[in-house]
């Protein structure tokens, strides 16, 4: 497990994306000139606790200070949250379906064909990310395997990351990978990175500090390589 250096590409952009679903989910058209964003204010809140009492959801700052009433909306899945079994899942899962994020729109390798689907942010200097791809290889019958590649680990990672997304073939960029030899993986000859930035902003909302962070079908986030992937995955 290696601490993550998500680039700074994505803050910039994390902040106009942000913007744009919080305003969306209040149901405000910044395109139109008439609406603005009056003021933005920094509660001193470290964290929020979600307290049910005589069958109503609080929201208390972690001091106790503040205490919020009214409706939890996830901007991630464009709904309301309104039961405390929502509450724990939104904050113990992540549901890429329920995001309608296509994963095979980001810098995307895939191991495997199976109905279930796992997803793991990879960087191509991360020796365990390597052998956590070793072990995806023998799940691949019954799980198919997102591995999103990311820079975690610096500048010749980032090189390396977008060698991978401007690849002329997907399926050589893979075994590029897994065998270290990026660095003469035939690229195309023109690549717009869109979507190579949009994959950063993705690891920078999910809170991606670190390599291998992977994702099980029933969304359990790990935070490093498991002893025993299969049994992890079975939830064992």
């Amino acid at each position: 497990m290696r601490k993550c250096l998500i680039y700074n590409a994505a803050t910039a952009l994390i902040a106009l994306w942000s913007a744009a679903i919080t305003v969306k989910a209040v149901e405000i058209d910044l395109s139109d000139p008439s609406n603005k964003l009056d003021s933005i204010i920094t509660l001193p809140i470290k964290s929020l606790k979600a307290v049910e009492a005589n069958g109503e959801i609080l929201f208390m700052s972690e001091n106790g200070r503040f205490v919020l009433r009214g409706q939890l909306y996830d901007v991630w899945y464009k709904d309301s949250i309104d039961t405390p079994a929502q509450i724990e899942d939104a904050a113990t899962r992540i549901h890429f379906k329920r995001m309608g994020a296509n994963l095979d729109d980001y810098n995307t390798l895939t191991i495997g064909s199976g109905k279930e689907e796992v997803v793991a942010f990879v960087d191509p200097l991360c020796t365990i990310c390597h052998k956590l791809m070793k072990d995806a290889e023998s799940l691949g019958l019954k799980y198919t395997f997102k591995f999103v590649v990311v820079p975690a680990l610096g500048d010749d990672s980032d090189k390396l990351s977008r060698k991978v997304f401007c690849a002329a073939d997907r399926n050589k960029a893979l075994h590029a990978f897994m065998s270290n030899t990026l660095e003469t993986l035939e690229q195309k000859t023109s690549c717009d990175t869109k979507q190579y930035d949009m994959t950063l902003m993705m690891a920078h909302l999910l809170d991606v500090k670190a390599v291998p962070y992977i994702v099980a079908p029933d969304g359990r986030p790990s935070l490093g390589r498991p002893g025993n992937l299969k049994q992890w995955l079975e939830n064992k």
